[in-house]
């Protein structure tokens, strides 16, 4: 029986089984067109927002920790060129861990902002329009502080995507067999259950 018709042909939907051993499925992706990474270093000076007084504290950590947001994203198609040059600032959450010499901490948060202007290959056509996103991955070393100000050597990772929201199908062998859990369990009989009930 097919999945659907069309134009009364019984012509089976795309993502049902064609009669082979493995079937087509249909998911829902984030597809990837193009992407590149960038690492590099940069002194920062972050004013940054503590839960206390940092007074006899030093910087032990400089971690970015949350989802980084883009801004002001251009995309400008090269001519004669299958790339484009995309521009945007990313902006990350970072957070800053200090201890003193009772090993004491104290946290605080700030963000960082890098511009890019790279190049891409961004898909013209089509009625799904791609997006830009980006991955930041932020390290500070070396960072000294004075007050609320933290100057740090900040260690960047961006991976930067054109991505769009597309439909795909996919050979698929069905669901998987899954095994079932194994229950933790510290019963001191454990050892005693596991010997041989009749000797050998």
């Amino acid at each position: 029986m097919p999945c659907n018709t069309r134009n009364n042909n019984n012509t089976p939907a795309i993502c049902c089984t064609g009669g082979n051993a493995s079937e087509r499925t249909c998911i829902e992706v984030d597809k990837v067109f193009d992407a590149c990474i960038s690492q590099f270093s940069v002194i920062e000076t972050l004013e940054v927002d503590f839960e206390g007084d940092t007074t006899g504290y030093t910087v032990t950590s400089v971690q970015s920790s949350g989802e980084t947001t883009l801004t002001d994203v251009v995309i400008t198609p090269i001519l004669g060129s299958a790339c484009s040059r995309v521009r945007y600032t990313a902006t990350v959450p970072v957070t800053v861990v200090a201890t003193n010499a009772a090993g004491a901490q104290i946290v605080g948060t700030s963000t960082m902002t890098f511009d890019r202007d790279i190049m891409l290959r961004v898909p013209a056509e089509g009625v799904i329009t791609p997006t830009i996103k980006a991955i930041v991955a932020v390290t500070g070393v070396q960072s000294t502080l004075a007050g609320s100000e933290v100057t740090t050597t900040a260690c960047v990772t961006i991976i930067t995507k054109v991505v769009a929201d597309v439909i795909l199908v996919i050979p698929s062998y069905g669901y998987p067999n899954l095994p079932p859990c194994q229950e933790f369990t510290q019963d001191v009989c454990s050892g005693a259950f596991s010997a041989p009930v009749f000797p050998r």
